[in-house]
């Protein structure tokens, strides 16, 4: 290949890779989820939330945004979850009596600092496809009572206003795989220029 032919295509390369890197400057939201992560405690008189996204190369879920924690700090597998239960099924999941049941839950609490006793999770779904991209959790209900159908129904229309905000996310791990092998490939593209 001429090195003309090169340098045209490790320009329009760059260019592609700053198009993928300023799209999740315009499509992300996280101000809006730190918000509903804010208020849904008040409004469902629990102690924390947290949203989770799938990943679906690595088949686990990460935390977005939560009650007392940082995006990325916690991160619970599909297959030994609740937040993995309920992104499998498409379901919502309520469980109470947690802290004498073994689970992800446990390793999150230690990690945490947190004790769970109860918990009701419901799924996410993407607004361009019928699939699960993650779900919102609510922990530990103050009165010690049990999740009422209002209280169900309240994070269900939770997660249906913030689903595009998730799909976004969820879509960004895509872009930013893409970046990287563009990143690859350009680098591939200037070792060949330099010789």
């Amino acid at each position: 290949m001429e090195k003309q032919v090169l340098q045209q295509k490790l320009h329009e390369l760059k260019k592609k890779q700053q198009v993928i890197d300023s799209a999740w400057e315009k499509v992300s939201n996280q101000k809006l989820i730190e918000f509903f992560v804010e208020l849904v405690p008040k409004v469902l008189n629990v102690e924390r939330c947290s949203i989770f996204v799938l990943d679906p190369v690595e088949d686990n879920l990460w935390l977005q945004c939560g009650t007392g924690v940082k995006q990325r700090q916690i991160t619970v597998p599909k297959w030994n979850s609740i937040v993995g239960q309920v992104v499998s099924s498409g379901n919502m999941a309520e469980e109470y009596d947690l802290e004498n049941t073994v689970g992800a839950h446990d390793t999150v609490d230690v990690t945490t600092g947190f004790v769970s006793r109860d918990s009701l999770c419901v799924p996410i779904k993407g607004v361009t496809k019928d699939k699960v991209t993650g779900a919102i959790q609510v922990l530990n209900k103050i009165d010690a009572g049990h999740y009422s159908d209002e209280d169900k129904e309240t994070l269900r229309k939770v997660a249906f206003h913030i689903q595009m905000h998730v799909e976004n996310v969820f879509i960004r791990q895509q872009m930013v795989r893409i970046s990287e092998d563009m990143g690859k490939k350009i680098k591939m593209l200037e070792n060949k220029l330099r010789t």
